[in-house]
């Protein structure tokens, strides 16, 4: 497996487990707050998104301080950042990606989004969703 497949499967796992850390999410998660100081799920995808653009930008040429999207409601927000995955999986698929900016892509944007994927199922669980178990070693990512 080279650098390209590796962030390929990545990527593709990201998208896996965010699917099932919102399938369980009623209509009211989105701005579900667990306190004051904290950020809803529509924030948190929406960070999420940012992330998964400026990872696009960081393989190909682009303009990497670009503001980050506006927030939208929560199905919109998922559906633009599974979106953004989608870009990231093409980009990495048409590009040949230097070892180092595969690990600086593995060390920055994709564990963040990974975090927060965490974030987003414990968030979920607390609104009362819990996410159901998943043996993540023998998960069929291609189900998706």
């Amino acid at each position: 497996m080279n650098d390209t497949d590796l962030l390929q499967h990545i990527v593709t796992a990201l998208a896996f487990r965010f699917k099932k850390a919102i399938a369980t999410s009623g209509e009211d998660f989105g701005m579900f707050k667990a306190g004051k100081q904290t950020r809803s799920p529509c924030e948190i995808i929406n960070h999420m998104t940012d992330l998964a653009n400026k990872a696009s930008l960081k393989i190909t040429p682009g303009h990497f301080n670009s503001p980050p999207p506006e927030i939208q409601d929560f199905l919109s927000e998922s559906t633009r950042f599974l979106e953004a995955l989608q870009r990231l999986s093409e980009t990495i698929q048409a590009t040949t990606i230097d070892k180092e900016i595969a690990m600086r892509l593995l060390q920055g944007p994709l564990l963040d989004i990974a975090t927060h994927i965490g974030q987003i199922a414990l968030l979920n669980g607390l609104n009362g969703n819990p996410v159901p178990k998943e043996n993540y070693f023998s998960a069929d990512l291609d189900r998706q």
